[in-house]
């Protein structure tokens, strides 16, 4: 294949995304995140410098300069808006005028892929996107993408499927412009079945770091540096087992909402040592906001195990407080992904190159065409 292989990611977090793509054999050309905590963290683990700018503000033109990469060039656009209105676990609340703003962002990549023409495209979100109230702004972005010349496909992953010591089911877009898109094929599987790798575990991810009581740190790592529990919560985490919960709990150590409540039973819930790790949410060092404690020691997984859990490099970073931290790791995109994602999006292009030589060009307005010789 010739030319440079190019990919530019908006919505870009901590660089979780990006990291898969350069792991496939991309060059990060630009990036856009509005958090400037994410910002940092994106430049440090990227090497890219992102625009610490809202979307809204961004233009194409913008986003390439500099880059020596102009309108039609670009391999691959990359886009994860902002979630949280979507989620499952606000399904049925009231839309705020946060949610409203939000909402509108996938709109946003749609406008970013007409000003930029990519040759390809991806899209990654939570799996609420496509089920009940939501389904109608992501059938409006396909129209979208659609409209400006490019067939998509997409489906809910499940990223254990995918290298990533974690269930984290999300709906994956891959789109094109030039050839028939497909999505990545599973590299591993829960049983071992077809000759793949069974999924990583938590063991495989976090089992050989240094052990911490709550309130220690690794003094080679301040990443791994373990939340202070009180010692009611203590107490409640030495009463729960390996894979247990707040259902562990004797009487006289269950919170009193919680008593006669059917449901909300990951509070206080160990992770298995031989399985994937769930879903990573923002609150993911908090044992009081879903099934977060270590499989073992009496205290919350800690900022660097979280890294891990989501499949970035170990000596991957985030920035700002502790909570600030979590809130990027569990936005992020885990990098197995996207690596996945990136050599199936190489491979395409790779058939695009071989089916017609594709030369872009611009015309007087600044639109793309395209032109085959």
């Amino acid at each position: 294949m010739t030319g440079r292989v190019t990919v530019a990611d908006v919505f870009a977090g901590c660089g979780g995304g990006s990291i898969g793509f350069q792991q496939a054999g991309f060059e990060v050309i630009g990036a856009v995140e509005i958090d400037g905590d994410a910002t940092a963290a994106y430049a440090a683990n990227v090497g890219v410098k992102p625009l610490c700018k809202d979307i809204r503000e961004v233009t194409g033109r913008e986003l390439l300069k500099g880059t020596g990469v102009g309108v039609g060039e670009l391999t691959l656009l990359f886009g994860c808006p902002p979630c949280q209105s979507f989620t499952i676990l606000r399904r049925g609340a009231e839309e705020t005028a946060v949610d409203s703003v939000r909402n509108t962002l996938p709109r946003e990549y749609s406008r970013m892929v007409a000003e930029l023409r990519p040759r390809h495209i991806a899209f990654e979100n939570v799996p609420g996107l496509v089920d009940g109230r939501w389904r109608d702004r992501f059938d409006e972005l396909l129209a979208d993408l659609e409209r400006l010349g490019y067939r998509c496909s997409w489906d809910v992953l499940d990223t254990a499927d995918y290298g990533v010591p974690q269930h984290r089911r999300r709906v994956v877009v891959v789109g094109s412009r030039l050839v028939h898109p497909v999505l990545p094929p599973a590299s591993h599987s829960a049983s071992g079945e077809d000759g793949l790798p069974m999924h990583r575990t938590v063991r495989q991810a976090i089992g050989r770091l240094r052990r911490l009581g709550p309130g220690e740190a690794d003094p080679a790592d301040s990443l791994h540096r373990a939340r202070r529990h009180s010692d009611i919560a203590i107490r409640r985490l030495r009463a729960v087992p390996e894979g247990g919960s707040r259902k562990h709990l004797p009487p006289e150590l269950q919170l009193a909402c919680h008593k006669g409540h059917p449901g909300h039973y990951d509070i206080y819930a160990r992770m298995w040592w031989d399985r994937p790790a769930p879903t990573l949410t923002s609150g993911c060092t908090n044992v009081t906001k879903g099934r977060f404690a270590h499989p073992e020691q009496d205290r919350a997984i800690t900022v660097r195990e979280a890294l891990l859990l989501q499949g970035f490099p170990a000596d991957a970073t985030v920035a700002g407080l502790s909570d600030t931290m979590a809130l990027q790791i569990g936005n992020a995109v885990p990098p197995p992904l996207t690596a996945a994602l990136g050599r199936a999006i190489f491979e395409m292009d790779k058939q695009a190159e071989a089916e017609a030589r594709i030369t872009p060009s611009v015309d007087t307005d600044g639109a793309a065409r395209i032109a085959t010789g």
